[in-house]
This record gives C-alpha cells, structure tokens and sequence, in this order.
C-alpha cells in the first residue's frame, strides 16, 4: 500500500519538471541598488533636526485686541502669575516684537500670536489653567466673638432670597445759633404783582 502515494508522488514531481521552462537571466536593474548604495561611496546622513525650545514657553496669552490696524497683546507669565506685559505690535517693545496673529473662526481660546524676542521666534497660545478666575477665601467666623446681631446698629447678615430692610435715618435738627437774630416783618416790602 505504501507504494500507491510513492507512485503518486514521482508522477506529480515529474510532471512538474517537464512543464517547468529553463531559468532565465534577471535584469542588471535588479542589482543596481548594490553599486550605487554601496557604504564606501554613499553619502551620510543628514542629521537630524535639533529641536529647539519655545523661548515662549514660561508664558501664556491672556488677552488680544485689534486696536485700529494693529494690534495689542496681553502675556502672563507662567511662573509669577501676577506679572502681565503688554506688547503694541505698532510699538514693539525692547524684548517681544509681534510678527502674527493667527484667530481660529468660532474658537477665540485658539489664538495663536508668533513673537519674536532677539533672534529667536516662538508661538503664546491661550492656557486655560491661567484664564479661571480665583475665588476669594471665606472669612472665617469666630465663635468666640460676638456676632452681627449683638451688635447694636448692625443688621445680621442676608440670607439668599430675602429682601433688604431699611431703616429710616434720623432727622438732625441743628441748634439755632445765638448769634442769629430773628427777621423782623416790618423791614419786608410787599410785593407788587400785575400790572406795575
């Protein structure tokens, strides 16, 4: 039985090596690539690009108005938040000169201003970390000292919803002075009205 497949096997071995055509020369294109990429006449590398730094990058934009034809930035610094500088691209000042003002139709938090400070250029775009506004610190309130109520004269403090009271204020009358007479009516002219 084992000599079925082995019969099998030469007739489809020699089948296929009867049909099989004679092998040809492959094209001298083909080897091309060997000569002319060769490491000994191959140029090097460029290197790659040194990325720079945004010079920028401590600052963000907080506000950008056209004024006329120019226009007028506001830049926050990242570190010292408080600090604010403000640039005129009419009137550069000595450290940021205004070169564009890029708006994003329908998204004005995509502003983009390209400045220049010395030879360096860079891009400040809207952070909104530094846009939020702060809330104020709550008073603490002392349980110990006496409260707007026991105050005399100070009204406790509103609640949400409740109208405002108000007191009327007193009337201060001054003193007459003594020194002022009073106007006697005999000195007193009648007044004449109509015709003359």
């Amino acid at each position: 039985m084992n000599a079925i497949p082995r019969i099998l096997l030469l007739t489809l071995a020699l089948a296929g090596w009867t049909m099989a055509g004679l092998p040809k020369k492959a094209p001298i294109t083909l080897y091309a690539g060997l000569w002319t990429n060769s490491p000994f006449t191959s140029k090097p590398p460029p290197p790659a690009p040194v990325e720079t730094v945004n010079p920028l990058e401590d600052y963000s934009l907080a506000g950008v108005s056209p004024i006329g034809g120019a226009y007028r930035i506001t830049l926050l610094n990242k570190k010292k938040p408080e600090e604010r500088l403000i640039i005129d691209s009419d009137k550069p000042n000595g450290e940021f000169k205004i070169l564009e003002v890029t708006y994003t139709a329908g998204d004005p938090l995509a502003t983009v201003v390209s400045l220049s400070t010395g030879s360096k250029t860079g891009t400040v775009a809207f952070d909104e970390k530094y846009l939020t506004l702060v809330a104020a610190p709550t008073a603490k309130v002392n349980p110990k000292g006496p409260s707007a109520a026991t105050i005399p004269g100070m009204q406790p403090p509103m609640q949400p919803g409740q109208q405002p009271q108000h007191q009327p204020r007193p009337r201060v009358v001054p003193p007459s002075s003594p020194t002022s007479q009073p106007q006697d009516s005999s000195n007193r002219r009648p007044v004449q009205r109509g015709g003359r």
